[in-house]
């Protein structure tokens, strides 16, 4: 049962075939040769032209047109130079600048804000003896905020400060 159904399909799939590829065959087509072969054969002959007006120029020692409009657009040894100078003198600042900065390295001490950052770590395996008496850091850092606050406040009250944060 199979066998039969396929061997219909296929029969109407070559039928098909031949219905659609009998009747193109048997009219004749006038065809051109195409604006492909024009457009070729046009930029050959132009490109011929204009090798030989370039070479007639040429043999009597004066520069061809294009080579004419090259040195035209061609900025002059003076403008090079100067843009080299230019560019060599900003080089130079670019590198003193990144080995000045390259030199300097990460601050010694890094500042810190609230006193509890002071004993940040982990809690465990501290010996004995190790925590060292905080309190005149702590002590001088709540002195610093204070006057820091008392600043603010001050400018707050001659009103010279904008925002409260300022």
């Amino acid at each position: 049962m199979f066998a039969r159904r396929s061997a219909t399909s296929t029969r109407q799939l070559l039928h098909a075939q031949r219905r659609w590829g009998s009747h193109a065959a048997h009219e004749p087509v006038n065809e051109g040769f195409g604006r492909s072969l024009y457009v070729t054969a046009g930029s050959i002959a132009g490109a011929y032209i204009l090798y030989r007006i370039s070479k007639s120029t040429e043999e009597s020692d004066s520069p061809s047109f294009i080579s004419g409009l090259i040195s035209k657009w061609t900025p002059s040894q003076e403008t090079f130079e100067q843009r080299n100078a230019i560019h060599t003198a900003i080089m130079e600042k670019v590198a003193e600048d990144r080995h000045l900065l390259g030199s300097q390295g990460p601050r010694e001490a890094i500042e810190l804000m609230q006193p509890d950052m002071m004993n940040t770590g982990s809690p465990y395996n501290v010996s004995p003896g190790s925590q060292a008496d905080l309190s005149a850091v702590v002590a001088h850092y709540k002195r610093k905020n204070q006057e820091i606050e008392d600043a603010r406040v001050a400018r707050m009250k001659d009103g010279k400060a904008s925002s409260l944060y300022d």
